[in-house]
């Protein structure tokens, strides 16, 4: 009777086993990773990829359908692991356009704050006590005059704690804010006495140049908003300015932007802000 009892324990057990064998492969076949394809194959068999296009083409996806942080994500993903590639330049174009939207819309107050006005203060003390500029809290705030200020009136600050590196073998213009990119400019020429290196500096002066060569200050806000703009850094007097074709033999030195550029930089810009240029390698 125990010999009989035995072989049915035996048969009882080797039935667990088969079972469980015939699972732990089941499982294996659901769960297989399909083999990638051959990457010896011949260009005909496997279509050559430009990198940044896949990350180009899905963010071009997601801008046509409205989904404008899922492009973002792309896009910055982009420039950041493939800076040079040929997509490269239209997604930090797009990418500017759909940060500096953000960032200059009342609609988006991330960044800024809603201050109301206080006795005794004017704009130019606004300005200062929050880390921005006059001509940005007249744009912002879509004003064109410098109106008295009353006790009670609400204006929406952004605070300009951006930085700019330059990159003058590849004559970019970046502007960060706190080290993530929200736009790039092109130069159009450098002209500086350092050839070879990095220098960082802060900006040292916003100015603004009247058709008689005259200087004027932001504070003097109605004649400044239609002049020239110029940045001048601490570093040798070096200068952000605007580009044009009697200054291209001169002796000012400095970066050179379009004059559309140069109105944007010089909004968003402020004295103090960081500016790092990084020349061509040793």
């Amino acid at each position: 009777m125990m010999a009989i009892v035995k072989v049915l324990a035996a048969f009882v057990v080797l039935g667990i086993l088969g079972a469980t064998v015939f699972l732990v492969e089941r499982l294996k076949e659901e769960s297989a990773v399909p083999q990638l394809a051959d990457p010896s194959g011949t260009p005909e068999e496997i279509p050559a990829v430009r990198p940044g296009e896949i990350a180009f083409e899905r963010a071009r996806e997601f801008l046509a359908t409205g989904q404008f942080d899922s492009a973002r994500e792309k896009l910055e993903f982009l420039v950041g692991v493939y800076p040079s590639s040929e997509p490269a330049g239209e997604a930090r174009r797009i990418l500017g356009e759909l940060n500096l939207d953000d960032l200059l819309s009342t609609d988006v107050m991330e960044g800024k704050t809603m201050y109301q006005v206080k006795s005794g203060d004017n704009f130019t003390k606004i300005a200062l006590k929050h880390e921005t500029t006059l001509d940005c809290i007249m744009h912002i705030n879509g004003l064109q005059r410098m109106d008295k200020l009353y006790p009670g009136d609400e204006l929406v600050l952004l605070p300009l704690k951006f930085n700019i590196k330059i990159d003058v073998p590849r004559k970019l213009l970046n502007l960060y804010n706190e080290g993530r990119l929200l736009k790039s400019y092109n130069l159009s020429h450098a002209r500086t006495r350092d050839s070879r290196g990095a220098l960082r500096s802060r900006i040292g002066q916003k100015i603004g140049l009247l058709e008689n060569g005259d200087r004027v200050s932001p504070v003097k806000f109605e004649s400044y908003r239609t002049a020239r703009k110029v940045l001048i850094l601490d570093h040798h007097k070096l200068q952000l300015r605007q580009d044009e074709e009697s200054e291209k033999n001169a002796e000012r030195r400095g970066f050179f932007l379009s004059e559309p550029d140069m109105e944007e930089l010089a909004l968003l810009l402020r004295v103090g802000n960081e500016v790092e240029v990084l020349f061509a390698n040793r």
